[in-house]
């Protein structure tokens, strides 16, 4: 999977683990969070759209919308 995101733009961070890339296009950000199976995409809806779109093409994938709950914390 690191290797695919970095081939989709991303930057890859070890600074933060939770936090590990992000990219910038056209001065609109999108992180890419991704904790065990599930994925969280935060930024620019257009980039988002974009980057699912990417992502269901290589991968099986459910979007399941806005997160409400991340770890047992309302987001």
């Amino acid at each position: 999977m690191d290797s695919y995101v970095v081939k989709l733009g991303f930057t890859r961070r070890n600074v933060d683990l939770n936090l590990r890339y992000f990219k910038v296009v056209q001065g609109m950000s999108l992180i890419f969070v991704l904790y065990v199976y599930n994925l969280f995409l935060m930024g620019s809806e257009c980039l988002m759209i974009e980057c699912k779109m990417e992502l269901a093409f290589e991968f099986e994938m459910k979007d399941l919308g806005l997160i409400h709950y991340f770890l047992g914390l309302e987001v």
